[in-house]
């Protein structure tokens, strides 16, 4: 992946193809920080095998509009 470094590998689920999806969230050299969809199979997660690895749990609600607004995440262990 570049000269970037995984933060942590979001597990999203399977896409209209069946392939199955994640959300990588990277860090290059300067500090900036990405998000990148990838196939499960070309996500990093071997070199992402100490990191974190998570799929969305439950939505975040605003308490008076009731909007969603962010989702709790949830760790998946990661084979090894």
């Amino acid at each position: 992946m570049d000269d970037n470094e995984v933060i942590a590998v979001l597990v999203a689920g399977y896409d209209e193809d069946g392939a199955e999806r994640a959300t990588v969230i990277l860090r290059d050299l300067h500090g900036n920080v990405s998000m990148r969809q990838m196939d499960i199979d070309e996500a990093p997660l071997h070199g992402a095998a100490g990191e974190a690895c998570f799929r969305r749990g439950k939505p975040i609600r605003d308490p008076v509009s009731r909007e969603v607004v962010g989702y709790e995440l949830e760790r998946v262990a990661l084979p090894h």
